[in-house]
């Protein structure tokens, strides 16, 4: 249930202000009853009757102006909660460390659109309806008992009708997920590819695709709704003919027997509504809440997930030892028997031709990866697969740095504090001092650094590393998309930095930029 993620005392405030308005129609029921018998039998006078009259329009103007704080209650729960939700999945999400952007970009917007319109709405409306029908209840049965629980046992035979239809909702609400999930891609695909799609003249094929899923995905949730309408029709015929043709048949007969008066008999009635409607309503509120169970699976895993944050501030280490290293997928064989040591401060290339692996082999010492065989060991410690310890030890620079669409002073520091001494020198040291110069720290630096060069971006990419104090910096081909004079500039600011050790995986690089490495180590060999 999502609501057990709302503020406490604002639910209990909440059901209060619901069980107020649900006085509402008892208020109109009950004055009606009054006036109407008083009629019938000549009780009092119309002077009585008009302020009777007044005093029930009086305590609805006062359950009105009730009314405006439960329905803001109810959006502000609502919000409450989808912060909750957000902040929980992008945690899980970020910390989870997907390659592919489709599922997560999906529960981050449609799916978690989904648990707001369908779940959190429909849980604490069932709460209001809950709160009419036993208001209701009660001062009926306080009227007319018999009357009421034939009203009552009427309303729930079509609930019955509704069990064997739910698993047929869920199966169709898990179609929809998943075609809403190709679309979401599809939609990013085309988005971010369409610079590509109009350099090569296809962009028809590439929004035929997008239509097509569109398409599908159209097509799944007229089949959920349609689905579900049926049901509520189905549902809405059988409560009109039980709920109504025999209990006026049985009150009309305690009323042509004197048993009730003709005001107790619409009073009634008018309760009726609130015997019948909150129960027709939750029952169709929790076909809506089923049709979300698969959302909400998915979204089960990071409300559990349980984020840690270890730090890893001047981490020190005297040797990298990997031993026998092996790793395969399926039975395949993409690392054997991959031995080295990197000493504290060493600058070591490992050398080895494209494809070979050397992605893989970064991605098994920080961690990300478990190898089949071996050992990862730093002082005498090994953390083969051990993402937790592991990473803490290594910055990583990247072939493509990944460059929030934020400031240059964000994409240095993530958000996190550091003295203006460190960030001065970081900046020194990875060679971006005349760019802070010019642009200065709060510069925008674009969609995927989009306002900044390839050696730019690859300077903020050690700057991180040099911020963060690892050790240990792992450099994944890291200038080979760049020219001649840039590689060596980088290389240059990575190599004479006697602060951390570096490990760099590459298949083409200069005689020049060789001689600045301690060690070189051909993998393939």
């Amino acid at each position: 249930m999502s609501l057990k993620f709302a503020n406490k005392k604002k639910l209990a405030l909440y059901a209060l202000l619901a069980c107020i308005s649900a006085c509402g129609n008892v208020v109109i029921a009950y004055v009606t009853k009054i006036m109407l018998n008083s009629a019938q039998y000549h009780r009092g006078s119309l002077k009585q009757l008009v302020l009777i009259a007044l005093l029930g329009a009086i305590v609805l103007i006062l359950i009105m102006f009730l009314n405006f704080g439960y329905r803001y209650l109810r959006f502000d729960i609502t919000r409450d909660i989808n912060l909750k939700l957000k902040d929980k999945t992008i945690s899980y999400l970020v910390s989870q460390q997907a390659d592919s952007q489709k599922e997560g970009l999906n529960l981050m917007t449609n799916d978690l659109k989904q648990i707001e319109s369908l779940k959190i709405a429909n849980e604490l409306m069932i709460i209001s309806e809950a709160a009419a029908f036993n208001i209701s209840i009660t001062v009926g049965l306080l009227n007319s008992w018999l009357l009421t629980v034939i009203f009552v046992v009427a309303t729930i035979i079509p609930g019955f009708v509704q069990k064997p239809f739910v698993k047929d909702i869920q199966n169709k609400a898990k179609v929809w997920e998943e075609k809403n999930a190709e679309y979401t891609q599809a939609v990013s695909d085309a988005i971010n590819g369409s610079k590509t799609a109009m350099l090569y003249d296809v962009q028809l094929p590439i929004v035929s695709y997008v239509v097509k899923q569109a398409k599908q995905m159209e097509n799944s949730l007229r089949t959920l709704n349609y689905t579900q309408g049926a049901i509520s029709t189905l549902f809405m015929t059988i409560a009109d003919i039980f709920s109504f043709t025999i209990p006026f048949l049985v009150g009309a007969i305690l009323m042509f027997n004197g048993q009730i008066g003709a005001g107790t008999l619409v009073m009634i009635v008018q309760l009726s509504n609130d015997f019948i409607n909150p129960i027709t309503m939750i029952f169709d509120q929790l076909n809506q809440i089923r049709s979300t169970q698969p959302i909400w699976n998915k979204i089960e895993k990071a409300l559990h997930f349980e984020h840690s944050t270890l730090s890893s501030s001047d981490l020190a280490f005297k040797q990298l030892t990997v031993n026998d290293l092996s790793y395969a997928i399926n039975g395949k064989n993409i690392l054997s028997n991959v031995n080295f040591t990197v000493k504290a401060g060493e600058k070591v290339l490992l050398m080895a031709p494209s494809g070979f692996g050397k992605t893989t082999l970064l991605r098994l010492l920080v961690g990300q990866l478990t190898p089949t065989s071996g050992s990862i060991m730093i002082d005498h410690q090994n953390l083969a697969g051990n993402w937790r310890k592991a990473h803490d030890y290594f910055g990583y620079i990247n072939q493509k740095p990944f460059m929030f669409n934020r400031s240059l002073i964000f994409n240095l520091t993530f958000g996190k504090k550091y003295s203006e001494s460190e960030l001065t020198g970081a900046i020194k040291l990875a060679g971006l001092t005349q760019l802070v110069e010019e642009k200065g720290l709060d510069y925008q630096i674009g969609q995927n650094g989009s306002n900044l060069s390839g050696g730019q971006i690859q300077r903020i990419e050690i700057a991180r590393a040099i911020l963060a104090k690892r050790p240990i910096l792992l450099a994944d081909e890291a200038t080979s998309a760049l020219d001649n004079t840039l590689s060596l500039q980088i290389h240059q600011t990575l190599l004479t930095n006697p602060n951390f050790a570096v490990i760099e995986v590459a298949h083409k690089i200069s005689n020049r930029e060789k001689e600045m490495f301690d060690k070189i180590i051909d993998l393939s060999k």
